[in-house]
């Protein structure tokens, strides 16, 4: 068979274009420090790649429900903490008042301050994070407690994913939280307007127990912190993982890639250096 100039010259330019596919990889690679960039450039460890970013996305989800949870958890908490220090100061003035004459001055400023403690647990009640009211239940666009301490949400309960398949309850219904609590601050101003002493003594009962009510709910969002703190711990080391298998298909060490772009471009320039040699051979013989 007789190698004839334009076989020669048809198998460097398909050389070249070889080596300009190869530089333009290599110049990729050293520019963005990935070795994949499109599912072409490796279909096996490219699609690996994707279904671990699919993780990770769903990871960052899962952590981005544990930020909010723990914002809506903590607001509890500090409500709750304010609700059980009004129940105290309302066990007070129970214990402290002792005038059997509804009129007298000290009973009626005991009274007026029970009933600002009422108007403060209705505020408490209707404490919001954003536009959602916390302790509405499942219903949180509109203030749980009207201003007479009647509670119009409902017993639900507002639901997070912390992880894969598993939701945590944010908040606590303001029934029976609020409600126990709003109860005894009535029962206190009713024996404050017309009950005997021993009568207004009595109403520390009911302040005594929906105090307990508020701890053991505090308690509830306690574990519930945990929980969520447990979750995102356990989220940060499969992000973490996941994030280094991914780099370690994707990235290329920089020197590395920088070295190899430097051997395409020397291999390029030497794959000129032929065809220009060949080139001007073939001229002359065809000018002979």
């Amino acid at each position: 068979m007789r190698i004839t100039n334009l076989m020669i010259q048809k198998n460097l330019m398909s050389g070249l274009r070889t080596r300009m596919t190869a530089i333009a990889k290599a110049s990729s690679e050293a520019s963005t420090g990935h070795r994949i960039n499109t599912l072409s450039d490796d279909p096996v460890d490219a699609s690996q790649i994707m279904r671990m970013q699919a993780q990770i996305v769903g990871i960052q989800q899962f952590q981005r429900n544990g930020t909010y949870a723990t914002t809506k958890l903590s607001v509890e908490d500090t409500a709750i903490s304010s609700l059980s220090a009004t129940l105290a100061t309302a066990k007070n003035l129970a214990m402290s008042t002792t005038s059997a004459d509804p009129n007298d001055p000290s009973r009626r400023a005991a009274l007026a301050e029970a009933q600002t403690l009422k108007e403060q647990l209705v505020a408490l009640g209707n404490t919001r994070v954003g536009d959602q009211y916390i302790f509405g239940g499942d219903y949180n666009t509109a203030p749980p407690f009207q201003s007479n301490g009647t509670y119009v949400g409902n017993t639900g309960t507002q639901q997070v994913e912390i992880t894969s398949g598993v939701s945590l309850p944010m908040t606590h219904a303001g029934q029976p939280l609020f409600t126990d609590a709003i109860s005894s601050l009535n029962n206190l101003i009713a024996q404050l307007q017309s009950g005997t002493p021993d009568q207004i003594s009595a109403s520390v009962s009911s302040l005594e127990s929906a105090t307990q009510t508020a701890l053991q709910t505090q308690s509830d969002v306690g574990a519930r912190m945990q929980d969520v703190k447990t979750a995102g711990t356990q989220l940060a080391s499969q992000s973490s993982a996941l994030l280094d298998r991914r780099d370690a298909l994707m990235n290329v060490d920089p020197a590395q890639a920088i070295m190899a772009l430097q051997q395409e471009q020397g291999a390029l320039a030497q794959a000129y250096a032929v065809i220009g040699r060949v080139m001007q051979a073939s001229l002359t013989d065809y000018l002979k």
